[in-house]
Protein backbone atom coordinates (compact mmCIF):
# COMPACT_ATOMS: atom_id res chain seq x y z
CA UNK A 1 0.00 0.00 0.00
CA UNK A 2 1.16 3.58 -0.81
CA UNK A 3 2.20 5.80 1.97
CA UNK A 4 -0.30 7.63 3.78
CA UNK A 5 0.79 11.61 4.68
CA UNK A 6 -0.52 14.37 6.52
CA UNK A 7 0.70 18.00 6.55
CA UNK A 8 0.03 21.08 9.41
CA UNK A 9 0.94 24.29 7.55
CA UNK A 10 1.43 27.30 9.79
CA UNK A 11 2.54 30.86 8.53
CA UNK A 12 2.24 32.90 5.56
CA UNK A 13 0.37 32.61 2.43
CA UNK A 14 4.21 31.83 1.05
CA UNK A 15 4.32 29.04 3.75
CA UNK A 16 1.19 27.91 2.53
CA UNK A 17 2.28 27.29 -1.28
CA UNK A 18 5.71 25.65 -0.21
CA UNK A 19 3.02 23.04 1.31
CA UNK A 20 1.11 22.87 -1.83
CA UNK A 21 3.75 22.05 -3.32
CA UNK A 22 5.18 19.19 -0.90
CA UNK A 23 1.32 17.91 -1.36
CA UNK A 24 2.11 17.99 -5.14
CA UNK A 25 5.20 16.33 -5.16
CA UNK A 26 3.95 13.33 -3.08
CA UNK A 27 0.64 13.07 -4.81
CA UNK A 28 2.96 12.84 -8.01
CA UNK A 29 5.47 10.18 -6.25
CA UNK A 30 1.91 7.84 -5.60
CA UNK A 31 1.55 8.79 -2.61
CA UNK A 32 -2.25 9.41 -0.49
CA UNK A 33 -2.59 12.34 1.17
CA UNK A 34 -5.17 12.54 4.31
CA UNK A 35 -6.11 15.37 6.85
CA UNK A 36 -6.72 13.78 9.52
CA UNK A 37 -3.46 13.12 10.85
CA UNK A 38 -5.04 9.88 12.91
CA UNK A 39 -4.67 7.97 9.62
CA UNK A 40 -1.52 9.22 8.49
CA UNK A 41 1.92 6.95 8.47
CA UNK A 42 4.01 10.14 7.87
CA UNK A 43 2.83 14.07 9.66
CA UNK A 44 4.87 16.98 8.15
CA UNK A 45 4.79 19.95 10.05
CA UNK A 46 5.54 23.09 7.83
CA UNK A 47 6.69 25.30 10.38
CA UNK A 48 6.78 29.28 10.27
CA UNK A 49 9.37 31.46 12.56
CA UNK A 50 9.15 34.91 11.59
CA UNK A 51 7.93 35.95 15.20
CA UNK A 52 8.10 34.55 18.91
CA UNK A 53 4.91 33.77 18.88
CA UNK A 54 4.94 32.15 15.45
CA UNK A 55 7.69 29.77 16.83
CA UNK A 56 5.81 28.93 20.13
CA UNK A 57 2.63 27.94 18.17
CA UNK A 58 5.22 25.64 15.38
CA UNK A 59 7.04 24.25 18.69
CA UNK A 60 3.37 23.65 20.15
CA UNK A 61 2.32 21.77 16.98
CA UNK A 62 4.84 19.49 16.78
CA UNK A 63 4.95 18.42 20.43
CA UNK A 64 0.80 18.08 20.30
CA UNK A 65 1.42 16.12 16.88
CA UNK A 66 3.73 13.93 19.00
CA UNK A 67 1.61 13.58 21.80
CA UNK A 68 -1.84 12.73 19.50
CA UNK A 69 0.35 9.73 18.22
CA UNK A 70 0.65 8.37 21.56
CA UNK A 71 -2.82 8.78 21.98
CA UNK A 72 -3.59 6.46 19.40
CA UNK A 73 -2.55 2.97 19.21
CA UNK A 74 -2.52 2.34 16.06
CA UNK A 75 -0.60 5.22 15.35
CA UNK A 76 2.53 4.97 17.69
CA UNK A 77 4.48 4.22 14.92
CA UNK A 78 3.57 7.14 13.18
CA UNK A 79 6.71 9.20 11.25
CA UNK A 80 7.02 13.18 12.13
CA UNK A 81 8.59 15.21 9.67
CA UNK A 82 9.47 19.18 10.18
CA UNK A 83 10.09 21.62 7.23
CA UNK A 84 9.93 25.21 7.06
CA UNK A 85 11.28 28.38 8.54
CA UNK A 86 11.87 27.22 11.69
CA UNK A 87 13.24 24.16 10.53
CA UNK A 88 15.78 25.74 8.12
CA UNK A 89 17.05 28.35 10.47
CA UNK A 90 16.63 25.90 13.76
CA UNK A 91 17.38 22.03 12.37
CA UNK A 92 20.98 21.84 14.38
CA UNK A 93 19.61 22.96 17.58
CA UNK A 94 16.12 21.54 17.43
CA UNK A 95 17.53 17.98 16.41
CA UNK A 96 19.42 18.10 19.65
CA UNK A 97 16.23 19.33 21.79
CA UNK A 98 13.43 17.10 20.03
CA UNK A 99 13.79 13.68 20.27
CA UNK A 100 10.09 13.24 18.59
CA UNK A 101 10.77 14.41 15.54
CA UNK A 102 12.02 11.88 12.97
CA UNK A 103 13.40 14.26 10.23
CA UNK A 104 14.35 18.26 9.79
CA UNK A 105 14.45 19.48 6.21
CA UNK A 106 14.81 22.63 4.72
CA UNK A 107 13.64 25.11 2.28
CA UNK A 108 15.31 24.08 -0.69
CA UNK A 109 14.17 20.08 -0.40
CA UNK A 110 10.30 21.10 -1.24
CA UNK A 111 10.89 18.61 -3.96
CA UNK A 112 12.75 15.94 -2.32
CA UNK A 113 10.00 15.53 0.00
CA UNK A 114 8.81 11.88 -1.16
CA UNK A 115 12.20 10.43 -1.40
CA UNK A 116 12.20 11.77 2.67
CA UNK A 117 9.02 9.95 3.39
CA UNK A 118 10.43 6.67 2.31
CA UNK A 119 13.40 7.83 4.16
CA UNK A 120 11.96 7.89 7.59
CA UNK A 121 9.66 5.15 7.40
CA UNK A 122 12.30 2.93 6.77
CA UNK A 123 14.34 4.06 10.29
CA UNK A 124 14.53 2.04 13.17
CA UNK A 125 11.44 3.45 15.83
CA UNK A 126 12.80 5.48 18.06
CA UNK A 127 16.32 6.54 16.02
CA UNK A 128 17.41 9.69 16.91
CA UNK A 129 16.23 12.82 14.36
CA UNK A 130 17.80 13.35 11.15
CA UNK A 131 18.58 17.00 10.65
CA UNK A 132 18.73 17.15 6.66
CA UNK A 133 18.81 20.60 5.99
CA UNK A 134 21.61 21.77 3.58
CA UNK A 135 24.11 24.01 5.25
CA UNK A 136 23.74 26.87 3.10
CA UNK A 137 21.20 29.81 2.66
CA UNK A 138 17.83 27.95 0.24
CA UNK A 139 18.08 29.12 -3.79
CA UNK A 140 15.17 27.22 -4.33
CA UNK A 141 12.37 28.95 -6.80
CA UNK A 142 9.66 27.15 -8.05
CA UNK A 143 8.61 27.19 -11.84
CA UNK A 144 5.51 27.42 -13.78
CA UNK A 145 5.39 23.23 -14.01
CA UNK A 146 5.83 22.49 -10.30
CA UNK A 147 3.38 20.50 -9.07
CA UNK A 148 1.12 21.55 -6.48
CA UNK A 149 -2.03 20.73 -4.54
CA UNK A 150 -4.15 23.65 -4.17
CA UNK A 151 -5.24 24.00 -0.66
CA UNK A 152 -7.03 27.17 -0.91
CA UNK A 153 -11.07 27.49 -2.65
CA UNK A 154 -11.05 26.97 -6.21
CA UNK A 155 -11.76 30.48 -7.24
CA UNK A 156 -8.61 31.95 -5.53
CA UNK A 157 -5.04 30.94 -5.32
CA UNK A 158 -1.78 32.30 -4.46
CA UNK A 159 0.82 32.76 -7.12
CA UNK A 160 4.46 33.09 -5.87
CA UNK A 161 6.49 35.32 -8.12
CA UNK A 162 10.01 35.32 -5.70
CA UNK A 163 11.16 34.40 -3.02
CA UNK A 164 13.85 35.66 -0.75
CA UNK A 165 14.58 38.96 0.50
CA UNK A 166 17.85 41.33 0.09
CA UNK A 167 17.16 43.54 2.42
CA UNK A 168 18.95 43.36 6.25
CA UNK A 169 16.65 44.65 8.11
CA UNK A 170 17.83 44.61 11.76
CA UNK A 171 14.47 43.52 13.21
CA UNK A 172 13.43 41.02 10.14
CA UNK A 173 14.92 37.28 10.46
CA UNK A 174 13.63 36.72 6.56
CA UNK A 175 17.31 37.17 4.80
CA UNK A 176 18.49 34.07 7.13
CA UNK A 177 15.76 31.83 6.53
CA UNK A 178 14.61 32.58 2.79
CA UNK A 179 17.80 33.36 1.27
CA UNK A 180 18.66 36.20 -1.15
CA UNK A 181 15.86 37.25 -3.75
CA UNK A 182 15.74 35.67 -6.73
CA UNK A 183 12.58 36.44 -8.84
CA UNK A 184 11.06 33.83 -10.94
CA UNK A 185 11.36 35.18 -14.82
CA UNK A 186 8.30 36.47 -16.44
CA UNK A 187 7.54 33.93 -18.59
CA UNK A 188 6.94 31.64 -15.85
CA UNK A 189 4.62 33.60 -14.01
CA UNK A 190 2.82 33.93 -17.22
CA UNK A 191 2.55 30.37 -18.50
CA UNK A 192 1.64 29.67 -14.19
CA UNK A 193 -1.33 32.10 -14.29
CA UNK A 194 -2.80 30.57 -17.49
CA UNK A 195 -2.55 27.17 -16.42
CA UNK A 196 -4.65 28.53 -12.49
CA UNK A 197 -7.14 30.34 -14.83
CA UNK A 198 -7.65 27.27 -16.64
CA UNK A 199 -8.26 25.53 -13.76
CA UNK A 200 -11.20 28.00 -13.24
CA UNK A 201 -9.58 30.19 -10.67
CA UNK A 202 -11.11 33.84 -10.92
CA UNK A 203 -8.46 35.67 -8.41
CA UNK A 204 -4.81 35.02 -8.38
CA UNK A 205 -2.74 36.78 -5.43
CA UNK A 206 0.99 37.70 -6.67
CA UNK A 207 2.95 37.30 -3.27
CA UNK A 208 6.53 36.96 -2.45
CA UNK A 209 8.70 38.75 0.32
CA UNK A 210 9.26 41.48 -1.25
CA UNK A 211 7.24 41.98 -4.30
CA UNK A 212 8.78 45.38 -5.37
CA UNK A 213 11.72 43.87 -6.28
CA UNK A 214 10.47 41.54 -8.09
CA UNK A 215 12.82 40.90 -11.24
CA UNK A 216 15.54 43.72 -10.38
CA UNK A 217 17.58 41.04 -9.24
CA UNK A 218 17.74 40.19 -13.17
CA UNK A 219 18.92 43.16 -14.26
CA UNK A 220 22.45 43.20 -15.91
CA UNK A 221 23.22 46.46 -14.72
CA UNK A 222 21.52 49.34 -11.62
CA UNK A 223 21.30 46.24 -9.45
CA UNK A 224 20.55 46.92 -5.77
CA UNK A 225 17.35 47.79 -3.62
CA UNK A 226 17.43 51.18 -4.43
CA UNK A 227 17.97 51.05 -7.99
CA UNK A 228 15.64 53.25 -10.18
CA UNK A 229 12.51 51.22 -10.92
CA UNK A 230 11.81 50.49 -14.98
CA UNK A 231 8.95 48.23 -16.13
CA UNK A 232 11.07 48.33 -19.36
CA UNK A 233 13.72 46.03 -17.46
CA UNK A 234 10.91 43.42 -15.91
CA UNK A 235 9.59 44.64 -12.63
CA UNK A 236 5.99 44.18 -12.09
CA UNK A 237 3.89 46.63 -14.44
CA UNK A 238 0.13 46.67 -15.44
CA UNK A 239 1.08 44.93 -18.55
CA UNK A 240 2.59 42.08 -16.52
CA UNK A 241 -0.50 42.01 -14.01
Amino acid sequence: MPAKVGLISLGCAKNLVDSEIMLGHLRSAGMDLTSDSAEADVLIVNTCAFIDSAKTESIQAILEAHRDRGLHRRRKDQRLIVAGCMSQRFSSELSGEMPEVDAFIGLDQLEEVAPVVRRVLARAPGAPPEDLVPDHLPVYIPDFNTPRWRLTPKHYAYLKIAEGCNHPCSFCVIPQMRGKHRSRTMESVRREAEQLVGEGVKELLLISQDTTYFGMDRWTEGRGPRAQVSSARGNISRRAC
